[in-house]
């Protein structure tokens, strides 16, 4: 709208931006089977699917002129699929970037036409590095939109050879919950990975950690620069705020929830659980790990289905 475009509809799930789309007087679809009756009648030059859940048919994109280009908050080919900033956490990525793509009938696999590098620092969680891919598309929007206006938008083809694909049932290693005899950095990964912030229902799973027979939300997790060579798994400090771990190489700091989202008094959860400084946590096998992943992933694709329940 800035640069002169005129909007002829919106197909949104979301509440704000239906609103916004009333006030700005800009019909809302309800659907995809509405949106390809209304391009059957009145064709468009672009369509433009943005943090969009839902796969649209070529009977939808093939209708648009000069084309229609998803935005995908990943590097592609690598990152495709689902909740790419949280396998780039995990995966301890340094580099990243956002990409605008032409839809096809594939997923995430058209022409790229704008690719944007995001870094990642080493503290970022997938809050903030979802901000910073959210920063990233606007600008890139920007260079769609010129590209598309003077007629010098260039696309190349993705090199699928390389293609990494992250399908939504795919869950973290042991549904969360922190293995303590790994490295402090990939307990870290993983609990960054999984911090959504407190504004967005975490779509994945919850960091946790296994105490006795019962697992704790972790809420922050802070690597530490010593090192205690003390077995993985120790408690070295119990405080009210937090506890000390030792796990395969440095120490770190943990601070726990509760379901409601709530801190958790780390003295108070020790003493229910009858633990002292000295004592150790349980450490999960990699047969309880692979175990534990597999049934969150059968799981995985019901848990819409009975949230709403």
């Amino acid at each position: 709208m800035e640069v002169g475009h005129d909007i002829r509809a919106v197909l949104c799930g979301d509440a704000i931006f239906a609103e916004w789309a009333a006030r700005a007087n800009i019909p809302c679809i309800a659907s995809v089977d509405e949106l390809c009756s209304r391009l059957k009648a009145e064709p468009v030059d672009c369509i433009f699917s943005v943090a969009n859940p839902l796969i649209l048919p070529p009977g939808v994109f093939g209708r648009a002129r000069q084309g229609a280009f998803n935005f995908h908050d990943g590097p592609l080919p690598r990152y495709a699929g689902t909740h790419a900033t949280h396998w780039a956490l995990l995966a301890q990525e340094s580099e990243y970037a956002i990409t605008w793509h032409r839809l096809d009938d594939g997923v995430d696999t058209g022409d790229v036409v704008v690719q944007r590098q995001v870094l990642i620092a080493p503290t970022d969680t997938a809050l903030t590095l979802n901000l910073k891919c959210y920063e990233a598309a606007i600008e890139g929007f920007r260079e769609l939109l010129t590209g598309l206006a003077k007629g010098e938008l260039t696309a190349y083809p993705q090199a699928l050879v390389n293609r990494s694909y992250f399908p939504r049932r795919r869950r973290p290693d042991a549904a969360g919950c922190l293995r303590w005899d790994r490295s402090a950095q990939d307990l870290s990964a993983m609990t960054r990975a999984l911090d959504f912030g407190p504004y967005h229902p975490n779509p994945l799973c919850l960091p946790k950690a296994l105490v006795g027979d019962e697992v704790v939300t972790v809420r922050r997790l802070e690597v530490l620069p010593r090192r205690s060579g003390i077995p993985a798994g120790c408690l070295l400090e119990i405080h009210s705020s937090h506890w000390r771990v030792a796990t395969g190489t440095q120490d770190v700091e943990v601070c726990f929830g509760s379901s409601d989202g709530q801190a958790l008094d780390a003295r108070d959860l020790a003493r229910h659980s009858n633990l002292n400084e000295g004592d150790r946590l349980p450490i999960l096998s990699d047969e309880q790990a692979q175990s534990i992943t597999a049934a969150h992933e059968l799981l995985a694709p019901s848990e819409d289905f009975w949230r709403q329940r």
